[in-house]
């Protein structure tokens, strides 16, 4: 029976879905997916369609219609005392009457409607939206260009590292081999324990090495992850390798002016800010309407009765005089605007700044793989040779492991160095496709 119980489990495990592994093979694909997932990219197509609906409300708000419609039905449950002259009545000069004015039940209704003709500050609201607009585009792409530049760090740490682990993993190959020859010396009395000590050592630091590039490895996937809003349970692999032979076009970098458009927009949509201040204190002039009904009544009733009719026509002019919050206003757009130009100085010399070094870590680079590549080699040779000459027993073990520690510290920089180039041109990729 228990059997029968593991046999379903099984089955019923095995029909669950399994989600598939995602495989990247070049930058440009993760790029691309974390586009579809990233939440801040999401975000920036949200602030570009309200920056666009605030646009279609401040066009409205040039004429800013205003219409009212209210209705009220009133009980005068005690009605209002005036005091008329007596006279009136047929009394005294100098006396007064005490008489009770109105009607009881009151019913009215009133339609009421303003529409600027004239309103400024209106229209700097509109030019305000319509540069929001332009700066939610920008903002848009700078957030786009700054992740995938932090991306596209981690991804080559993510390559570099399996290269290191592909390297390392040979490495531990050729330690066996010198641990076994090692261990062979010893049994036929050749050399001492602590070769073989030496050399079991080394073995145990290199599997150490290759465990500790497997952790990384880990811990820049979930760097990857947190960079792109990818859910935790999303598997992926990057499959991307070093050329053996790295080849690579010549730098063409060009000067990025997204930043220094961005500010300039923003210095732009200061200016207007500033100019909206100071039209606050213009008058606006409306055209103003309005249409009313009221019937009276000493029965309770909502529509018997006559209904009076009212209804007028005109224009109004209002003055908005200053007080502490529109000078506060005031000064500070004023401030915001002075630093908005300071920021797009500064924004042009990071801009050139950016480019200069883009050009410079590309050289630096493509210079290193060079020379390490060549070291690789020598590193190689003068290994092989200490190996032999340690199997002839002419040398210690010490000088054949000091010889093959710097051939795998030069294995590990060539690996870094081709990663540099790499990561160098996807920079300048992204800078000139960007902006």
């Amino acid at each position: 029976m228990k059997q029968f119980f593991l046999a379903v489990f099984l089955i019923i495990n095995n029909l669950q879905p399994v989600q598939a592994q995602r495989k990247f093979e070049s930058l440009d694909d993760f790029l691309a997916f974390a586009d579809t997932k990233n939440i801040s990219i999401k975000a920036n197509a949200i602030r570009l369609l309200r920056a666009q609906k605030a646009l279609l409300a401040s066009k409205l708000a040039i004429a800013d219609p205003t219409a009212t419609i209210n209705g009220s039905f009133t009980n005068n449950t005690q009605l209002p005392v005036n005091l008329f002259p007596a006279e009136i009545f047929g009394g005294q000069r100098g006396e007064f009457r005490e008489i009770q004015t109105g009607v009881q039940y009151n019913t009215a209704s009133s339609q009421n409607l303003d529409i600027k003709l004239l309103n400024l500050e209106g229209w700097q609201n509109l030019r305000l939206a319509e540069i929001n607009i332009k700066v939610s585009e920008s903002d848009g792409k700078l957030n786009q260009k700054n992740l995938h530049e932090n991306i596209a760090l981690v991804y080559y740490n993510v390559v570099q590292l399996n290269a290191q682990l592909e390297s390392t993993k040979q490495n531990l190959t050729v330690s066996d081999t010198l641990l076994a020859l090692a261990e062979r010396k010893y049994k036929q009395g050749i050399v001492k324990q602590q070769d073989v000590n030496d050399a079991r050592v080394n073995q145990l630091t290199i599997k150490e090495n290759s465990n500790q590039i497997v952790y990384l490895i880990k811990q820049n996937y979930l760097s990857l992850k947190i960079l792109g809003d990818i859910p935790d349970g999303e598997n992926m692999e990057i499959l991307e390798k070093i050329s053996p032979v790295l080849t690579v076009q010549e730098a063409d970098v060009l000067t990025n002016g997204l930043l220094v458009e961005s500010n300039r927009l923003k210095e732009s949509a200061a200016f207007i800010a500033v100019q909206k201040t100071k039209r606050a204190f213009t008058p606006t002039i409306s055209v103003v309407a309005s249409n009313a009904f009221n019937q009276y009544n000493n029965d309770f009733t909502f529509f018997g009765g006559k209904w009076i009719t009212s209804n007028y026509v005109g224009l109004r002019v209002n003055f908005v005089l200053p007080n502490a919050n529109t000078l506060a206003n005031k000064y500070e757009a004023q401030y915001d605007y002075q630093l908005a130009q300071k920021n797009i100085e500064q924004a042009q010399i990071k801009a050139d700044l950016t480019a200069a070094q883009l050009e410079n870590d590309w050289g630096k680079a493509r210079s290193q793989t060079k020379n390490y590549a060549e070291m690789v080699e020598i590193q190689q040779d003068t290994y092989e040779k200490n190996k032999n000459l340690y199997s002839e027993g002419l040398i210690g073990i010490d000088r054949v492991l000091d010889s093959f520690n710097t051939l795998l510290n030069a294995k590990y920089s060539l690996i870094a160095s081709k990663v540099s180039v790499l990561l160098a041109q996807a920079k300048i990729d992204i800078n000139n496709k960007i902006r």
